[in-house]
């Protein structure tokens, strides 16, 4: 395994990446750009990532999440190539007992992230596809399609990439899929200038109820049920600026109807009989929240609909079938009286928890 880091490259061929540092520095001058931040901005061609590591140590060890050296190469925005020495690990919970590939969590050295220009305590989280079929790499698009759907939902939201990855072992490529990054959570939380809040018991009432209702139709929408508002299950809990309440953010969406891994089953807890049926988890929505939340996906149809279209990654029937399953969701917000059954849920009770 190469163990080189060309500097002569960052130092003397890297234009862009200075002039994206000086675009995103804050006012005043201080905060560098995240190493994800790079990827996100590109436009254009996918990103492409060489990762060379001991992939059978990766996958063997996977469930003690622990680090082993790696070398990271991409192309910076002059087309020289970069090679960063990191340690990875895998990460998450149920993805890295189920597959095959565990999500990755890449921790380059922080000498060479500000040699570089960016912050020096950037991470990458990065998914992959639980093995390396063609099944589970169109999930995985679709997971990451559901990340786009919900930003054009709702304005705060996890960044993602799609990227291609090609995975090396001594000297000889292995693998190549596609992946996506995902911010990592401190920067996500950075970003939006807020602060994160881990408790062992979230009250609903605590949360604020725009963002709430939203989060808890876009699940629906997807056919999530993997996610819980009490213990955060799932869901980013945000302290806001400008909010009076705490902010819940959705992540993780494997087990959505929508993504429809081989792998996802309900919870039992849940009384539907597989992941793509849809079952509404939402608390205490009145007739009112429930309509004006209906009327606002409705006029976003159109925009969530080509946002479907538009991902050209998938194949043809993935993204026929990604927008029927939309579909079916919002000729059900046309009947009002289907939305009264299905989305008002306030109790008759007083507390709320």
């Amino acid at each position: 395994m190469k163990k080189k880091f060309f500097l002569w490259t960052v130092l003397f061929s890297l234009p862009g990446l200075i002039l994206l540092h000086a675009q995103n520095a804050e006012p005043g001058g201080a905060e560098a750009p995240t190493f994800f931040n790079f990827f996100y901005q590109q436009q254009g061609a996918i990103p492409i990532l060489k990762l060379e590591t001991e992939w059978g140590q990766l996958v063997k060890e996977k469930l003690k999440e622990e680090y082993q050296p790696g070398v990271l190469s991409f192309q910076d925005s002059d087309g020289n190539t970069v090679e960063m020495e990191v340690s990875l690990r895998a990460r998450g919970n149920t993805r890295k007992e189920v597959c095959e590939f565990p999500p990755l969590k890449i921790k380059p050295a922080r000498k060479q992230l500000s040699e570089l220009g960016f912050h020096p305590q950037s991470r990458l989280k990065l998914v992959l596809p639980c093995e390396n079929r063609k099944s589970n790499a169109e999930c995985l698009l679709k997971e990451a399609l559901a990340y786009q759907l919900y930003a054009a939902i709702y304005p705060i939201h996890h960044q993602t990439k799609v990227v291609e990855l090609k995975g090396w072992q001594n000297g000889k490529e292995k693998y190549t899929f596609y992946a996506f990054l995902i911010e990592e959570e401190g920067e996500f939380a950075g970003r939006v200038r807020g602060k994160r809040i881990k408790q062992e018991k979230i009250n609903t009432i605590d949360l604020e109820r725009d963002a709430y209702v939203k989060m808890c139709f876009f699940q629906y929408m997807i056919a999530n049920t993997d996610w819980s508002a009490p213990n955060g299950h799932n869901l980013e809990i945000l302290d806001l600026p400008g909010h009076d309440k705490l902010v819940p953010i959705p992540y993780d969406f494997d087990y959505a109807g929508f993504v429809d891994t081989e792998y996802a089953i309900p919870n039992s807890s849940v009384p539907i009989d597989k992941v793509t049926q849809r079952f509404f988890l939402g608390k205490y929505v009145t007739e009112e929240e429930a309509l004006e939340c209906a009327q606002y996906f409705l006029s976003k149809k159109e925009s969530l609909i080509e946002i479907c279209r538009s991902f050209d990654l998938l194949r043809d029937k993935s993204s026929d079938s990604a927008e029927e399953f939309l579909s079916e969701f919002f000729n059900m917000l046309e009947d009002e009286e289907l939305v009264l059954r299905s989305f008002v849920t306030r109790p008759t009770r007083n507390r709320q928890n």
